[in-house]
């Protein structure tokens, strides 16, 4: 599978040791934009909710088909060590290291037993999910760890340009978002033994700064290199994509990153959810419950290969264009609900021509004009009003 084809990301949001909230709208979304969605689970624990919206045999059928997995690994990066608080090493110097936790099966075995508060699991039926949970979790390769700290190892000793982008933001930051020239701020690395690594610059002097308050600023530069070096790390074990912010592929693609950009899967779900707003289409709502085999049946219609492929020309057209272009779904809906069978389908043609990429408003305006063969035989149908107006919506049940 090809990297861009499978999206790794985050659906939940935890607070302490327990389960702030978990976005399952944005887990649809991914489902239907990307053949494959790896999701970086808070330990197992959204499993009983997402159970409870997909059904046991629809999200089963998720699994089982290798449209959904889960990855739980929990390795943190260590930019310092210390010892009761002390640190080990002087000011201004880093050495990486890595943490795990060394009991990770036996936790995330414990917490599949939360599946036993779904009323209605009988116990055969939960053991058999569990076991496909278990059998679906994309795990990190035994050289990850080793792999992500030879990759920061090799950003500090060839002082890569990510370091210096992100030194000039946390100067920013402690300035209070003072804009910056490149050349106000000088800085190199020198590995004075092995891995440990001294980022000399000129903070104090240029900017006023304590010692303390260089040393925290460049504390925050050289772990956001670190962050950004994790998560190419996790794209590679998991040959998937995973989002990024513009200033994160500034910092690390460089002159690159108006190429690497547009590979963002944040960018299509921002661009779905853009729409879904403007259009005023119904999207999932807590408690529901979502059709699993409606789910699979979009993913592979030819309106769901459509609408992806107009999504991608969206990020050059304005909220208030793109509120024109949508307009006539949110006015004509209610005359798709009313008309007859012949007239549905025509109107569904004409309507949807402004939307076809490369066709525009004004020729589906046009278009209704027309003499019905033409607008029957001749111009196509809009897989993009159907599905937004259709396909989507057919998705949810009630609670």
């Amino acid at each position: 599978m090809h990297v861009r084809q499978a999206v790794l990301g985050h659906i939940s949001t935890p607070s302490g040791r327990h389960l702030a909230s978990v976005d399952v709208g944005s887990l649809i979304r991914r489902l239907i934009l990307f053949d494959k969605v790896i999701v970086r689970s808070f330990r197992l624990k959204e499993v009983p909710l997402l159970v409870r919206t997909f059904g046991v045999d629809g999200f089963s059928s998720l699994l089982e088909l290798g449209l959904l997995c889960f990855s739980c690994g929990v390795t943190t990066v260590i930019l310092e060590a210390s010892s009761n608080g002390v640190r080990h090493l002087p000011l201004n110097h880093f050495s990486f290291a890595t943490a795990y936790l060394n009991d990770l099966d036996a936790t995330l075995r414990s917490e599949l037993r939360s599946l036993q508060s779904i009323s209605g699991l009988k116990n055969e039926k939960r053991a058999s999910l569990e076991e496909t949970i278990w059998n679906s979790l994309a795990r990190e390769p035994a050289t990850y760890r080793q792999d992500l700290l030879d990759q920061i190892d090799r950003d500090f000793r060839t002082s890569t340009p990510a370091l210096k982008v992100a030194l000039i933001d946390s100067v920013r930051k402690e300035l209070g978002g003072r804009d910056l020239k490149e050349t106000e701020i000088t800085m190199s690395v020198e590995e004075t033994s092995n891995r440990i690594f001294h980022i000399r610059n000129r903070l104090p002097e240029s900017f006023g700064f304590s010692p303390e308050q260089t040393h925290l600023v460049l504390q925050r530069a050289a772990g956001a290199v670190a962050n950004l070096d994790q998560r190419l790390a996790d794209m590679q074990a998991h040959c998937a994509i995973t989002g990024f912010h513009d200033g994160e592929a500034s910092m690390l693609f460089g002159k690159l990153a108006g190429i690497i950009a547009p590979m963002n899967p944040q960018i299509a779900e921002s661009q779905f959810e853009r729409v879904i707003e403007l259009a005023d289409i119904p999207d999932f709502k807590e408690g529901q419950r979502v059709k699993v085999e409606s789910l699979l049946k979009v993913r592979d219609s030819a309106e769901c290969r459509e609408f992806r492929e107009w999504l991608s020309t969206l990020d050059t057209i304005s909220d208030e264009d793109l509120k024109q272009m949508v307009a006539s779904i949110r006015s004509k809906m209610a005359i798709l609900a009313s008309s007859t069978g012949g007239k549905l389908v025509r109107l569904a043609t004409t309507t949807g021509l402004g939307l076809i990429p490369g066709i525009g408003l004004a020729a589906g305006v046009a278009a209704s004009a027309i003499d019905s063969f033409l607008v029957d035989r001749v111009l196509p149908k809009s897989g993009v009003v159907a599905f937004l107006t259709q396909t989507y919506p057919s998705l949810f049940a009630s609670p």
